[in-house]
């Protein structure tokens, strides 16, 4: 959180409401060998389990995090740190209960074998979201606001190998919570164009992606098998789609539009190229 959750360290972390429920309830599970999940609870007054997870919404968008799903009357919501160069993605799953009219909040963050926090970091860290959560008048108009915000539209810069590398490897873990993860997401992608063909009524224009046995410098323990990459063009990109031709290197932008798993290829639609071919 703050884009680096793991090993994050918070000096001088500014005061926040159920500070002691918080630091008294968390607890930590599991080691760095097999994952680890930290955890706390409190309980707000005056708050339904919907305004609850309205709020929850909006402070974990607004820490450019990810909601992957949620259930309101369920009172569930899955959220996710986005993963950069330097980490793997942070699930962090968030279950609302209702206590005599007040929320009951759990927050669990979720890390994967391999990936090493500091427990007194990671405590700071989710009391400080937790204590965001607001009961009352103000909760009320917490959550309403909350309930609106929408995950960040900035774009994702990539090049298309270390792309579908990074794809490769969440499919390996779970191929379904691939969708859940990029839905709604853009990319802008650099490499070099394998083919060109008709796909329906748009233009299909795939990506040139080498299996990872034929590139000189590979990761250890990546063997996930190889996952393509393809951009759907619209019609009224007929003019640059016909320009394209194969070994071109070019930078492409898109939004998700589906993972195929038995295709093993990640697809893009509305795509259009955003820079010159050189």
């Amino acid at each position: 959180m703050r884009h680096v959750l793991i090993a994050l360290a918070i000096a001088g972390a500014a005061p926040f409401a159920h500070a002691g429920e918080c630091e008294d309830n968390f607890r930590k599970t599991g080691n760095p060998f097999t994952g680890a999940d930290f955890a706390s609870r409190v309980t707000v007054p005056q708050l339904s389990v919907r305004q609850a997870l309205g709020q929850l919404r909006g402070i974990m968008i607004a820490e450019k995090m990810d909601v992957i799903t949620e259930d309101p009357d369920g009172g569930s919501m899955l959220v996710e740190q986005r993963s950069t160069a330097m980490t793997r993605a942070v699930p962090i799953l968030i279950n609302v209960s209702d206590d005599a009219g007040a929320a009951a909040i759990e927050m669990t963050v979720k890390t994967e074998k391999g990936q090493f926090a500091r427990q007194e970091s990671m405590r700071s860290e989710v009391c400080r979201l937790l204590g965001q959560v607001q009961g009352g008048k103000a909760g009320i108009a917490a959550a309403a606001q909350g309930a609106k915000a929408r995950n960040s539209a900035d774009v994702t810069a990539k090049d298309v190998y270390v792309f579908s590398r990074e794809i490769a490897r969440e499919a390996k873990g779970n191929a379904l919570a691939v969708t859940a993860r990029h839905r709604g997401r853009q990319y802008a992608l650099k490499g070099e164009v394998d083919y060109v063909q008709e796909d329906g009524s748009d233009y299909n224009v795939s990506f040139r992606v080498p299996d990872q046995r034929d590139v000189a410098i590979r990761v250890p323990g990546d063997d996930a098998p190889r996952v393509g990459v393809a951009c759907l063009f619209r019609p009224n990109q007929l003019a640059n789609v016909l320009t394209f031709r194969k070994g071109d290197k070019a930078n492409f932008t898109g939004t998700f539009l589906r993972y195929d798993d038995g295709q093993r290829t990640f697809w893009l639609e509305n795509c259009r190229q955003t820079v010159a071919r050189k």
